[in-house]
């Protein structure tokens, strides 16, 4: 298995498979994922198993910091270990940073509470980590789990004004 950055040909499997596995509510436009690629502040990832495509990952840098923006294995090759390879493969390419996702929070209605749990149990089974930090991001209650103990919201507060701008702070609030 490996990950690499995705080309122009990878774009119509992906773009299809993030609108499938990502609520409406939970789906940044494309086309801000695609630019901020091309200004080196995001990557899009393939995820292959030889010649298959398997998913993909889009992170955004920041500092000391990777947000692991969108994971997704396609529905096909679910529940067969690629999930872990693939997490696995994302952590030692990051590995010189703290890297941090966030997931819906189980007192939402976008998702049913199953879909909800087991996200989240794969994360924490994959060695991610609590991190006490509940967040509103576009109106979507979620939590934030990190590779390291002890990120706190303001340390991820760079990363999210470098992919929304000054505007951030009116989509993204942490709850307290």
């Amino acid at each position: 298995m490996d990950i690499s950055t995705a080309d122009s040909l990878d774009m119509n499997y992906i773009l299809d498979l993030y609108q499938r596995a990502f609520p409406d509510n939970e789906r940044k436009p494309f086309s801000l994922i695609e630019r901020k690629a091309s200004m080196g502040e995001m990557e899009i990832l393939l995820i292959r198993e030889e010649r298959k495509r398997i998913g993909f990952a889009i992170v955004a840098y920041a500092e000391h910091l990777v947000l692991l923006d969108y994971f997704a294995i396609d529905e096909r090759w679910r529940n067969q270990g690629y999930g872990t390879m693939a997490l696995e493969l994302l952590e030692g390419l990051y590995s010189d940073r703290q890297m941090f996702l966030e997931i819906e929070k189980a007192d939402t209605d976008t998702a049913p509470d199953d879909i909800r749990l087991r996200r989240r149990n794969f994360y924490l089974r994959n060695g991610l980590n609590e991190t006490g930090i509940d967040a509103e991001l576009f109106g979507v209650k979620m939590e934030l789990l990190s590779t390291c103990r002890g990120l706190t919201f303001e340390e991820c507060e760079p990363l999210y004004r470098s992919i929304y701008g000054a505007l951030y702070r009116n989509v993204i609030r942490p709850l307290i």
